[in-house]
């Protein structure tokens, strides 16, 4: 049984940290290399920490962490399961797509920023009314803004420049939102972005003002577990921040 146990937390440090030779690390991967850990810690440890329990300050420590790490798992699948809910296709007829930047390489796409586009580009192609607002600004380390990435590549999907407008001024999520929103007189708008962070998108957007359906990118599967996973604590900051008055 204790085998079993380490195996699976072997293969939780796996899952979380295969994804490393494609990205960097953040807190979903540390989260989850974290947890498999501590699995395996658990398991080499069982016979001392049942020990330890048969002492009354032992039991009343074990419990109190129990109910604790309980709390904490709870309300971590109530949020996974929000993010993963929401981020299916939802956009049916909305006239103004906004279009969340990501990272350029020189002046190169990422593979994320890419998908973004193409899942917007096939809902402009099927709503010709639409038009898309191209919303990124200019990191440090690239030579367009991210804006422009995303003209350049939905033009040459065939998307009539006409249709683009591009905001150069953001550089989060809160930002693109908030200055898409200034170039809009529409309410109802379709965010396209990757299907982990439709979420958050969708949640600042609400207050924002805006109600707002999902064009969802697909993101690279070895990249998806921890990226969901990271989007759970990105949940939890944003409503902590706006708890404290502080969204944005």
């Amino acid at each position: 049984m204790k085998a079993v146990v380490i195996g699976i937390g072997v293969g939780i440090i796996a899952i979380y940290f295969s994804p490393l030779i494609k990205s960097k690390i953040n807190i979903g991967n540390i989260f989850g290399i974290s947890l498999g850990a501590s699995i395996i810690a658990v398991s080499l440890f069982f016979d001392k920490i049942v020990y330890l329990f048969s002492f009354t300050l032992g039991k009343i420590i074990i419990c109190f962490a129990a109910v604790i790490i309980s709390i904490f798992f709870i309300a971590f699948f109530i949020t996974l399961i929000k993010i993963i809910s929401n981020s299916r296709l939802s956009a049916t007829d909305e006239d103004i797509v906004i279009i969340l930047g990501c990272r350029v390489k020189g002046t190169a796409p990422t593979k994320a920023l890419y998908s973004r586009c193409l899942s917007a580009s096939k809902y402009l192609k099927a709503n010709t009314n639409a038009k898309a607002i191209l919303s990124g600004g200019h990191g440090k380390d690239e030579q367009i803004s991210e804006a422009e990435c995303m003209y350049r590549i939905l033009t040459s999907l065939g998307i009539d420049e006409s249709r683009l407008i591009k905001e150069e001024k953001s550089t989060s999520t809160y930002e693109n939102l908030l200055y898409s929103k200034d170039l809009t007189q529409e309410k109802r708008i379709a965010i396209a972005t990757s299907e982990y962070h439709i979420y958050r998108a969708k949640l600042i957007a609400k207050e924002l003002g805006l109600l707002a359906s999902a064009i969802p990118a697909k993101s690279i599967p070895v990249l998806r577990v921890s990226y969901f996973t990271r989007e759970v604590f990105g949940v939890w900051y944003l409503k902590i921040r706006k708890a404290l008055g502080y969204f944005s």
